[in-house]
């Protein structure tokens, strides 16, 4: 399927289409990381890379991590809040400390640019001043701050349902083995 999208948005493109598309996003994304590198506690992945590049660049939340503990994630929560899509932090495994991956492309006006930087400039203001504000984030979201706690629990979680339910029958025999055992020590 994926190649047959692929192959039905370049057919709807053209050349032409396809030429312009990228001029856009290259320009696109190195305005985009103009405003960005103004951002303290923002840094690039890979400062020595200089040449205009068509494709999403990585950065890193890593100083700011350190100055204020307000992590990508967090950053991730708190823009939502602004009514802006969370942003990639990058692909597994995370090989940039604090990942950051804006992707303005070609379908993003100079204005949605602006607003995206000016909510994340604002976000790593906030997090400077008042860090618990960003690590509570969300605020103005249907659901707030997942508790991710029992995710790296192997005692609350399985792969599958048929290997939770069984997990769970397994943890009822054991409890009810150990009140018969306590009873008939009493």
């Amino acid at each position: 399927p994926q190649v047959v999208k692929a192959y039905s948005w370049a057919r709807c493109m053209g050349a032409e289409g396809i030429d312009e598309g990228s001029s856009l996003s290259v320009l696109a994304n190195n305005y985009m990381e103009k405003r960005i590198l103004k951002i303290r506690g923002i840094t690039k992945s890979h400062p020595h890379m200089t040449q205009r590049r068509m494709e999403m660049t990585r950065y890193s939340l890593e100083k700011l991590r350190e100055d204020t503990g307000v992590g990508c994630v967090d950053v991730q929560a708190r823009m939502t809040d602004f009514g802006i899509d969370a942003p990639w932090l990058s692909h597994e495994p995370l090989l940039i400390p604090e990942p950051l991956t804006p992707e303005a492309g070609e379908l993003w006006s100079k204005e949605d640019i602006d607003y995206w930087c000016d909510a994340l400039e604002q976000v790593v203001d906030e997090a400077y001043t008042n860090p618990e504000l960003v690590k509570t984030a969300p605020h103005n979201q249907a659901i707030h701050k997942i508790n991710a706690e029992a995710l790296d629990d192997p005692e609350q979680w399985a792969m599958t349902w048929r290997a939770y339910q069984r997990k769970h029958k397994a943890r009822k025999k054991g409890k009810k083995a150990a009140t018969t055992a306590r009873q008939a020590a009493s």
